[in-house]
């Protein structure tokens, strides 16, 4: 059969075989993952495991390669802890038929690590950066994604090799430690926070002294080293929120004052947002723990 025009069909000794994949939560995170890993079986609330190819119930037949946990770690309402059980409960639960666990979840600082050796599996950690607001550079899966794996040197070089089969030569692949991946995802988020505070300062700069915000923005970003992301300000929607910022903002600021080592200019902007920024609107997200830790 001659193959249709515009349609490659490569040979099949150059086509990678998949390694078998479980993904541990199937929300945005776990249907990103999906959309590499086709021949993937997910697993849904119920503990019913799918195929991701056909969405119909599948038999485990073999231990998985890999399996891509992307379940929530919800922000502990009293303190601001992250709440990481849902994860171990994956890791606890299938550590019998999974080679290596990826966890894709924001967990606390230290995580990863703990787990490989409380339930003795591999589990590594990379951070995702899977987007869902407008104009999102990582919306869209990309085969030269970069990767950061983080975990010890066979697993996270055999997690680098998996990746490999599904992505092209690319695609960056950072391999360092469990706690440098869960420390890169804090400060990714934590960066993120800093350029909305930053971007309503001057806003309210502009508003105090009758100056124009866009042309003082369009100013400021002529320089290279000002970023225009995160540079937009909306009246009806000041300051940070989400699922994501304030549940990891105050996870961090929960793990280092716990250790001694308080990131006290992390906390005054958590309660800059909430009680400045956020005060006037109905947040569906919570800002702040009830009784933050930094407040005892």
């Amino acid at each position: 059969m001659a193959k249709e025009l515009g349609k490659p069909q490569p040979d099949s000794d150059v086509v990678n075989k998949e390694p078998h994949v479980l993904l541990i939560g199937y929300g945005w995170v776990g249907q990103y993952m999906a959309s590499y890993f086709k021949n993937a079986h997910y697993v849904e609330s119920n503990g019913v495991i799918k195929g991701v190819a056909t969405n119909e119930e599948v038999k485990m037949d073999r231990p998985y390669d890999l399996a891509i946990i992307g379940t929530p770690t919800p922000m502990n309402p009293e303190t601001g802890q992250c709440d990481v059980s849902i994860v171990e409960k994956s890791v606890e639960n299938y550590r019998e038929i999974v080679d290596i666990f990826l966890v894709k979840s924001t967990v606390e600082i230290g995580t990863c690590k703990r787990l490989e050796m409380e339930y003795n599996v591999p589990v590594c950690m990379s951070p995702e950066y899977v987007g869902e607001t407008l104009g999102h550079p990582l919306l869209e899966p990309r085969r030269d994604a970069f990767q950061i794996i983080g975990g010890s040197k066979k697993a996270r070089e055999k997690v680098a090799e998996y990746f490999m089969t599904v992505l092209h030569a690319n695609a960056p692949i950072l391999l360092i430690s469990h706690d440098e991946a869960e420390i890169i995802k804090y400060n990714e988020n934590k960066y993120l926070m800093t350029l909305v505070d930053y971007w309503n300062d001057v806003a309210d700069q502009c508003e105090a002294l009758g100056a124009s915000f866009q042309a003082v923005r369009e100013g400021l970003v002529l320089d290279p080293r000002v970023l225009r992301t995160h540079s937009n300000v909306y009246r009806h929607n000041r300051g940070w929120s989400g699922k994501c910022l304030p549940k990891d903002m105050n996870a961090l600021a929960y793990k280092m004052r716990r250790i001694g080592k308080p990131l006290e200019g992390l906390e005054f902007l958590i309660e800059k947002n909430a009680y400045y920024w956020r005060k006037d609107y109905d947040n569906k997200q919570q800002l702040v723990p009830y009784k933050p830790s930094w407040k005892k």
